[in-house]
């Protein structure tokens, strides 16, 4: 009865870590149900491994296996719907007459939502729940293949004039320019523009046409909004910024390249060929303008309640969209040359003009090149219940990690801000501008510091002694040095 595809060793290597959103182990045949809860949740997800004869600790004791138990879990498989691919493999635990159970539960994308006894789950790394009911329609509808043809839906309360002229013209002649529009179909009629790329018909605008090029996004298009933020950790209790917006998607895509330009750190140096300085983001502004354009063009618009996510931490930038990966697209796959697979075919056309995107489903792979090129850890591709996130690590934490008693968690400082209310938090002393400039080992001007400083004046963090090239700089309540805290003090030496 023992399995050649399976054995004791691929067990205890697959269970070692003990339960996860891929693996439950079961200690005996009495908790078939809980199990199927389980295994409903991880064909809901990205498969998995479901154990019996294993405790919840991990230890294995295996079970008796009877034609009742085989009989059992025939039953048990005839409990999900639609039916799953599940095969069973039988282990037998050396020099005895027990078994360890191995179900291996294949995801197969065009099969969920799957049921397990009329009620359908997921499943995280501490539990299983019920599926929230909008996941599940949102399952329903993907099937359906509602979330393919929203783009193309017809809108009936705008017009031509609620779009962005100046952006539809924009994108021709980018098209045109960069050999992707053939000559006989530029024009800068914007009503043949937007024919030639099947986002009007019969004079009436599609969704597409609206996530593109909406001049001022309408709130029924909630769905086209951005919350971007900088904190210290993942705990959020400190708010370094924070910004969201609604907008169409070159607005979305200009909002957030801003953003990330604001926060990510810059690095010096010197080739030993050249004069010149090199700086250079520590994270590839491309690959992540990238994982940012792959969130615009591919996420599931059909789902009205969630919105893209960028979030800057000390150790990571994290963007997450709305809607898992389509068309059959394994996480597996994004790291070596895949097909393209295109939820919204009118947005990607558009984007594929503006030269954002290739046909050939090369983004996740340049986002990972580019890593590797800047020798930074490779970004880490996951998808969840809703969705789909990308990771960029730092090779080094950015930023200040400080602890300044009575600091608000919604103040809005630039990382440098961030960093000089460090160095006056450790100094007993205050300090000048030349020396905060030496301390922060910075290429910027005592212009651009002096505004920092005067920024953190007027929010009230730092208060100055002195005037001119003579101020000196500290926290408040930081020392008794007669400082004072007008607004012109140190101001002027930039």
């Amino acid at each position: 009865m023992n399995d050649k595809g399976m054995n004791l060793e691929k067990v205890m290597i697959l269970t070692k870590h003990g339960e996860s959103k891929t693996v439950e182990n079961k200690k005996s045949m009495a908790e078939l149900d809980k199990l199927g809860k389980a295994i409903s949740g991880m064909l809901n997800n990205n498969g998995g491994y479901g154990f019996i004869g294993i405790t919840d600790a991990g230890k294995i004791i295996g079970i008796e296996v009877t034609d009742s138990t085989k009989k059992k879990l025939t039953d048990f498989c005839n409990s999900f719907d639609p039916y799953p691919e599940i095969a069973i493999h039988y282990v037998q635990i050396p020099d005895t007459d027990k078994y360890v159970i191995v179900l291996n539960c294949k995801f197969i994308r065009n099969n969920i939502p799957i049921s397990f006894k009329g009620r359908t789950y997921f499943k995280t790394e501490s539990g299983v729940e019920l599926m929230p009911s909008q996941r599940y329609k949102q399952l329903l509808m993907e099937q359906a293949g509602f979330s393919k043809f929203w783009e193309e839906l017809k809108v009936n309360k705008y017009t031509l004039e609620d779009l962005d002229h100046e952006e539809i013209i924009k994108t021709i002649k980018i098209g045109f320019a960069e050999g992707r529009i053939p000559d006989d179909e530029y024009t800068e009629n914007v009503q043949a523009i937007l024919t030639n790329f099947d986002l009007i018909h019969d004079n009436k605008l599609n969704n597409a046409a609206m996530v593109l090029f909406a001049r001022k996004m309408p709130a029924d298009y909630s769905q086209c909004f951005i919350r971007m933020g900088r904190f210290i950790d993942e705990t959020m209790d400190i708010v370094l910024d924070s910004l969201q917006m609604r907008g169409n998607a070159f607005q979305i895509l200009n909002e957030a390249q801003n953003f990330i330009k604001r926060h990510i750190p810059i690095s010096s140096r010197y080739a030993s060929d050249k004069f010149e300085r090199i700086d250079e983001a520590l994270l590839p502004l491309l690959a992540i303008r990238e994982a940012i354009i792959n969130s615009i063009c591919h996420r599931d618009y059909s789902n009205r309640t969630g919105d893209i996510s960028l979030l800057i931490f000390n150790d990571y930038l994290e963007i997450h969209n709305i809607g898992r990966l389509y068309g059959g697209l394994t996480i597996e796959q994004l790291s070596k040359k895949h097909p393209s697979r295109r939820r919204n075919e009118r947005i990607a056309q558009v984007f594929f003009a503006r030269k954002l995107i290739d046909r050939w489903g090369g983004g996740t792979s340049r986002m990972l090149r580019l890593c590797s090129e800047h020798k930074l850890p490779l970004p880490i591709f996951t998808e969840e219940s809703d969705g789909f996130s990308v990771r960029f690590y730092f090779k080094e934490p950015i930023g200040a990690s400080i602890s300044i008693p009575n600091l608000p968690t919604d103040y809005n400082l630039k990382d440098r801000e961030l960093t000089i209310l460090e160095i006056l938090t450790k100094n007993k002393h205050p300090l000048s501008l030349q020396e905060i400039m030496a301390k922060l080992n910075t290429t910027m001007s005592p212009r651009t510091i002096g505004d920092d400083l005067a920024n953190l004046k007027v929010k009230g963090f730092i208060v100055s002694k002195g005037v001119g090239r003579g101020a000196k700089w500290f926290l408040i309540n930081g020392a008794d040095n007669g400082a004072d805290n007008g607004a012109d003090n140190g101001a002027d030496e930039k």
